[in-house]
């Protein structure tokens, strides 16, 4: 529905909501003119507020329908005329309030998202909304222990739990009001927003004084079911593939792929399909995937848009059950293209037929030779790692480097492309499940279906970590409500409301998502944050401090047992402490003795957690590191070791990087992405 379409209530209907719903409301009276207002404020007792009260006037204040604190029945006779006056070309009431007793000030806001649905806001009000934008946004309905974890996550939380000699508010009326809003925008599925600001609070309780709830006169449809996670399966494990579009000629994406299949070792039939060929690549080819003599379980199609329909057609014919569509000209150039990709995927729906694309360069699986990019790939080492991705770089650039540069293991691999089908929430049900996938990580630009999406996510977390890389962070990807909820709560703020309610790990950008899939997928998860660090170099000990500290490590003192293993190989004058500065041990013992030494009396240290190890590299720090360390990793088996490096040369970086592979240790360029590895597991284990 258009922002124009939309239903406001008058303040006084919205208030009567809230008092329903058993929302503290400011005493008020609803009026038609100037002897009802006298009648109302003596009721209630001076002094009073007057304030416009008409469907058509969103934000009174700033059109002057708002006066407070008037004395007296004089006053309000004046403040009747002035408002009358500057309304006097749209119908209005007025509402006479009690006026509030002084406090802090709070906004707090529900609204509908378009992609997850209900989701609500808690912030300090005043200036402090605007200015500051102190809110935090959670997703819909809360606990009271999440109401409560809301309040206390707000920058200006000492305005409520009491500064210098303020007591504090009443924080469980608060909850409360914020608990009972989110529940009421979850269950009357007609309303698109509702604002309470401001809902005053002081040491006695709390009360609403001003409300806008914004309707749009549905309730919300209902969705059709999901198909099930098996119509998912054949496109990572198909017993035959026809490639529609397939080519003699190299430079080609029909003739890619097929190299790719085979260099890749696909143990299945592989079916070309081109009506100009009789062989390709040493495989016979068919004219139409209908002619193929044997069953055909995926077929990709790699043809100009125009013969789309007749091949989804022929496959139809044939029985193909799962589609990779790589051609694109859809939804990618607009809504033109969208309506022909809506028409193109209910023509396959209609068939059973499930759709990967448009604009999709396929899958990956190793482990079964599938790889349908339309690059030229080495072949990948079979892994945990699973990737979902609404772009073909991970199937192609991404791909590459994976396969030459081994940061992990692949399971599979689902570029989505459009999603005019198949889409994020598919792909995690399947993966939850899939045992092959230990670590799943996602590249969004949007998510399709946001309710069954937190679903999807929640239940794949709870068996795995899944991290996810979003684009489109800022506000201005965000739709404008007429609410101050609206306007705070962003669409990336209620992503994040997402991350926290399914336990997804969100990541900065895609060095980040590989740093931390490298970390999860190699190193088992953290027991606690208190990590040991030993560096070759003072930089690194100061670096680690300031992003141990921003990241949530702990960096524990040494114990006094720790202190005498390492004063085996430190000089007497040098300092001791985490971080360790190790280039004086080095000088004397050379870096292997030094750094397996420290390494494993640090390891030994029971409330150290983890270790990070810092290289300068060059020809003095170079030796065999799988002799320097394995045999210490393999006895502290629960506790993750990260390591990394300043400079070298690219044989240098290599070495560190392959010597440490074996062991299962995750190699960073700096110590600060190390650490941010390190952070994001421990997000993801304080939830298990």
């Amino acid at each position: 529905m258009k922002r124009h379409e939309l239903l406001t209530m008058s303040e006084y209907e919205g208030a009567l909501l809230l008092k329903q719903w058993g929302i503290p409301v400011i005493e008020q009276v609803f009026v038609r003119g100037e002897k009802e207002a006298a009648s109302a404020a003596s009721s209630l007792g001076f002094p009073v507020a007057l304030k416009v009260c008409s469907m058509e006037v969103l934000h009174k204040t700033d059109q002057g329908g708002v006066m407070l604190n008037i004395p007296d029945g004089k006053a309000l006779k004046m403040g009747c005329r002035e408002i009358r006056s500057t309304f006097r070309h749209i119908p209005h009431g007025f509402l006479v309030q009690k006026m509030a007793s002084p406090g802090v000030e709070i906004i707090l806001g529900a609204r509908r998202d378009p992609v997850f649905g209900p989701v609500v806001l808690a912030g300090i009000g005043g200036i402090f909304a605007e200015v500051l934008r102190d809110t935090v946004t959670e997703l819909a309905p809360l606990s009271m222990r999440s109401a409560r974890s809301m309040l206390k996550r707000l920058k200006g939380f000492s305005l409520l739990s009491g500064y210098r000699s303020q007591p504090p508010v009443d924080l469980e009326t608060v909850a409360g009001a914020l608990h009972t809003l989110s529940q009421l925008i979850s269950k009357r599925t007609d309303i698109v927003e509702i604002d309470i600001n401001p809902l005053i609070a002081h040491p006695g309780g709390a009360i609403a004084v001003d409300a806008l709830v914004r309707c749009n006169g549905k309730t919300r449809a209902v969705k059709a079911e999901a198909p099930a996670k098996k119509t998912v399966d054949p496109f990572f494990n198909p017993g035959s593939f026809a490639l529609i579009g397939a080519s003699k000629s190299q430079g080609k994406g029909g003739n890619i792929i097929l190299r790719n299949l085979l260099k890749a070792g696909f143990a299945g039939r592989i079916y070309p399909i081109n009506p100009n060929a009789r062989e390709i690549l040493g495989m016979q080819a068919y004219q139409r995937v209908s002619d193929v003599p044997g069953p055909v379980d995926l077929a990709m199609v790699v043809i100009p848009k125009a013969a789309v329909p007749d091949a989804i057609a022929d496959c139809t014919v044939k029985g193909v059950r799962n589609i990779i569509l790589s051609t694109g000209g859809y939804s990618d150039i607009g809504e033109s293209g969208a309506a022909e990709q809506r028409e193109l995927v209910a023509q396959a729906r209609a068939a059973g037929i499930r759709v990967m694309g448009p604009n999709s360069i396929g899958v990956m699986n190793p482990d079964s030779g599938l790889a349908t990019s339309i690059v030229g790939l080495e072949q990948i080492r079979p892994g945990g790692v699973s990737l979902i991705g609404q772009s073909g770089v991970f199937s192609s650039g991404w791909g590459r480097w994976i396969a030459d540069f081994k940061p992990f293991g692949i399971a599979k691999v689902a570029c989505i492309g459009n999603k005019g089908d198949v889409n994020e929430s598919d792909l995690l049900e399947y993966l939850a499940d899939d045992e092959q996938t230990t670590t799943i990580g996602m590249y969004l630009e949007g998510v399709a279906d946001g309710e069954r999406f937190v679903r999807a996510a929640a239940r794949a977390c709870a068996k795995k970590p899944v991290v996810v890389v979003k684009s489109g962070r800022s506000d201005a990807g965000a739709a404008a409500i007429a609410s101050h909820t609206g306007s705070l709560a962003g669409s990336d703020a209620v992503f994040d409301a997402v991350c926290r309610r399914t336990g997804m790990v969100r990541v900065r950008d895609s060095e980040a998502f590989f740093d931390t899939l490298s970390a999860f997928e190699t190193l088992p998860l953290p027991r606690g944050n208190r990590m040991g660090v030993l560096s070759i170099t003072g930089m690194g000990c100061v670096v680690t401090t300031d992003a141990a500290q921003e990241y949530g490590i702990e960096l524990p003192a040494l114990s006094p047992g720790t202190l005498k293993k390492l004063r085996e190989v430190m000089p007497a004058w040098a300092p001791v402490r985490n971080p360790a500065d190790i280039w004086s041990a080095v000088e004397q013992h050379g870096s292997k003795k030094t750094m397996s030494h420290i390494a494993k009396s640090m390891l030994d240290q029971k409330d150290i957690d983890g270790l990070l190890i810092i290289f300068v590299l060059m020809p003095e720090t170079i030796f065999d590191i799988g002799e320097a360390f394995e045999e210490i990793i393999r006895d502290h088996p629960g506790k993750p070791v990260f390591a990394s490096y300043y400079g070298g040369t690219k044989k240098e970086i290599l070495h560190v990087h392959e010597g440490f592979l074996p062991l299962g240790v995750p190699t960073y360029p700096t110590p600060e992405r190390a650490l941010y590895a390190f952070s994001r597991m421990l997000k993801y284990s304080g939830r298990k």
